[in-house]
């Protein structure tokens, strides 16, 4: 053994015997208990955050005066956008209780959450369920650079180079370039 080591092994012997001295003495001593006036408080405090839990606000809780939690109002801030939404949801919560298939993300009102929703397809793997929603969105939105990446990307990695070609060109020069690299990976290569 080196020196270095039997120096390093007493000093770590020092430090866990230093420790354990530590430990006795706070023990002894009576300060690491609580007294029973701080566990009484912390009992109650516990009973009256337990007891006071909030639930999120549900769809019918945003007519108008509904209160939240913090007692502001839940009441719309734009009651059109609000009563689409909302109706968007009953009308797909009707469609899933009578057993009919989930609702198409493409006829979703709100364009940006659709968009979301085909990235998330992407980012999970789900690469031709996200090139079918992405295409959807193209039609209803021509020229979405964020959908014409998906479009372009996805198409690259299930090999579908006549897809990736058409929706290249429109790509902003930036986004082309970066895309010509990740298909590169695929074997698609593309021409102008």
């Amino acid at each position: 053994m080196s020196p270095r080591s039997i120096v390093l092994g007493a000093v770590a012997a020092l430090v866990a015997a230093g420790g354990v001295y530590l430990m006795i003495e706070v023990r002894a001593s009576g300060a690491a208990a609580p007294s029973d006036k701080a566990l009484k408080e912390a009992a109650d405090r516990h009973a009256r955050v337990a007891g006071s839990a909030v639930r999120p606000p549900r769809i019918e809780d945003l007519g108008a005066g509904a209160t939240g939690a913090t007692g502001g109002s839940l009441a719309p801030k734009n009651p059109d956008l609000d009563r689409r939404v909302a109706d968007a949801f009953t009308r797909d919560k009707v469609a899933l209780d009578q057993g009919s298939a989930a609702p198409d993300p493409a006829l979703n009102p709100d364009f940006d959450t659709a968009m979301l929703e085909a990235n998330k397809l992407y980012d999970r793997h789900n690469y031709e369920d996200a090139r079918q929603l992405a295409l959807k969105l193209l039609d209803r939105e021509p020229g979405t650079v964020r959908m014409l990446r998906v479009v372009v990307s996805s198409s690259c990695i299930l090999g579908d180079a006549e897809t990736a070609q058409k929706y290249w060109p429109q790509l902003p020069e930036f986004d082309r370039g970066q895309m010509t690299s990740r298909c590169e990976r695929f074997g698609v290569n593309f021409t102008p």
